[in-house]
């Protein structure tokens, strides 16, 4: 269990920083400590993100003071260990007034030198109303 302790941490340091950081410095000092230089994401529309260009789209968060930040949370819902991975599943959101607004997502975790880092990010679908008004709207219909 001690792969679910590091990776819970560095998931809770990172998601803490964002509000802290003020330079594009900082920002890749962030990512560093969680990702991998060869750190992908896959979009829900297939295609592939690279972790420059990531970093590129994060600074944009340079320009919101830290107090008005659109920090996200995360609830864990899964983690595997297969050696020499780690596959995290977990829903990722935000309060939008009386909605939950985000997505599930899947990340694949390796054990590397400077300990486990991430090497993929999968968001499975775009962002959309999870929950509104304390109802939820992701559930199927029956």
């Amino acid at each position: 269990d001690n792969f679910r302790q590091e990776i819970t941490k560095t998931y809770e340091a990172t998601f803490s920083a964002l509000r802290q950081i003020k330079t594009k410095a900082e920002l890749e000092q962030l990512v560093d400590a969680i990702d991998v230089p060869e750190w992908q994401s896959l979009l829900p529309s297939g295609r592939i993100l690279t972790r420059p260009e990531a970093i590129v789209q994060l600074t944009g968060i340079l320009a919101v003071p830290p107090e008005s930040r659109p920090v996200p949370r995360q609830q864990m819902l899964y983690m595997s260990e297969t050696g020499w991975s780690v596959f995290a599943v977990y829903w990722i959101y935000r309060q939008s007034g009386d909605q939950l607004i985000g997505s599930l997502a899947r990340d694949t975790w390796a054990r590397t030198p400077r300990g486990w880092r991430r090497i993929r990010h999968e968001k499975l679908f775009p962002d959309r109303p999870l929950v509104q008004g304390g109802k939820s709207l992701i559930l199927p219909t029956q």
